[in-house]
């Protein structure tokens, strides 16, 4: 008899214990982080790193788990998930599809070089506020940017003439289906067009369905067209970067601290790329000189004069794609009148 006691508070301890273990694995925040790069590429290294750092910050508390090379979804399948809710997080580029303000992430020439692009594209910049701003409305935030490098184009056959604005190139390139800002450029600087989705452009380059494709980097053209790339243009067309997207509804369900981890981690991240992007941007030019494919680096003139042709004859006709009142910021920021 007089062990029982001992048994009973023996039981409950097991059972208070086991009841604590399994409240604090409920509490555990799983969130699944949707990359459409492969595994090696730097973007999906910078996922990884994000999700770490988050794990450890939080002692455990937030475990995010990568899924690269679009296993949720092609990029504009998974801006819808995440807008629902069903994807936490994601890092990509975000789909025009839902509002055409979107299109500033791409918009041509909205910045030159990667400081004018820092400055637009980091918190506070004109493109990312107004940026965060539209997806507000579709229930996304996004905690910051992964640059990827500066825009260009990557061809199977050298461009006649890629440095003239003004010249007939004779050459069909591939724009993103949706991507009217860049069938205009193109229109504008004496190519053809045609709208094919990215899981099509390997084969259609290949077969010569197009001679080549605009909404690239360096890094992306190596990781992608290597093979098969003949030259390579950096006209410096858009500054592509990569959001750090999460749905706004999930995020703001989590305590403060949480928040504040996650966003001091992406902020941090994202300041970090930034110091480093041009650097691997002129990694990657080097490593298509090595593989033998033409690189075409426009000087800071003939940059300029095609900036100019493309923000005086494009700029109007794509205007409505963000709006009256976002090409004025657009303008004001650039200190173009």
């Amino acid at each position: 008899m007089t062990y029982k006691p001992f048994k009973t508070l023996s039981g409950l301890t097991l059972t208070a214990s086991l009841l604590l273990s399994s409240m604090s694995a409920y509490s555990v925040e799983k969130m699944r982080l949707s990359a459409i790069e492969p595994p090696t590429s730097t973007v999906v290294q910078f996922a990884n790193s994000f999700a770490e750092r988050v794990q450890t910050a939080s002692q455990d508390e937030i475990q995010i788990r990568v899924y690269p090379s679009s296993q949720l979804g092609d990029w504009v399948e998974v801006h819808e998930q995440v807008m629902e809710g069903t994807i936490d997080l994601a890092i990509q580029p975000l789909t025009n599809g839902f509002n055409d303000v979107l299109a500033l992430q791409w918009f041509p020439y909205a910045a030159l070089d990667f400081e004018s692009g820092q400055k637009a594209f980091s918190e506070g910049g004109v493109i990312y506020e107004t940026i965060n701003q539209a997806l507000a409305h579709q229930d996304i935030k996004i905690l910051g940017a992964f640059v990827s490098g500066m825009g260009g184009i990557v061809y199977t056959k050298a461009a006649p003439k890629p440095r003239d604005p003004n010249a007939d190139q004779g050459l069909k390139i591939r724009v993103w289906p949706g991507g009217t800002t860049h069938q205009a450029l193109l229109d504008r600087l004496g190519y053809q067009t045609a709208p094919i989705p990215w899981s099509d452009l390997y084969t259609a380059m290949q077969t010569g369905v197009v001679d080549g494709a605009i909404g690239a980097t360096p890094e992306l053209a190596m990781n992608n067209f290597a093979d098969i790339a003949k030259m390579w243009v950096q006209n410096n067309d858009h500054f592509e970067v990569s959001f750090i997207a999460v749905n706004k509804s999930r995020f703001e369900n989590l305590s403060s601290k949480q928040q504040d981890i996650i966003s001091e981690i992406a902020s941090d991240l994202s300041a970090e790329r930034f110091a480093v992007a041009e650097q691997e941007h002129e990694k990657y030019l080097q490593q298509m000189r090595d593989k033998g494919i033409e690189v075409v680096e426009l000087t800071d003139a003939e940059l300029a004069e095609v900036a100019n042709a493309v923000r005086r004859d494009v700029w109007p006709k794509i205007q409505d794609e963000i709006g009256a009142e976002n090409m004025a910021k657009l303008k004001e920021s650039l200190g173009i009148k």
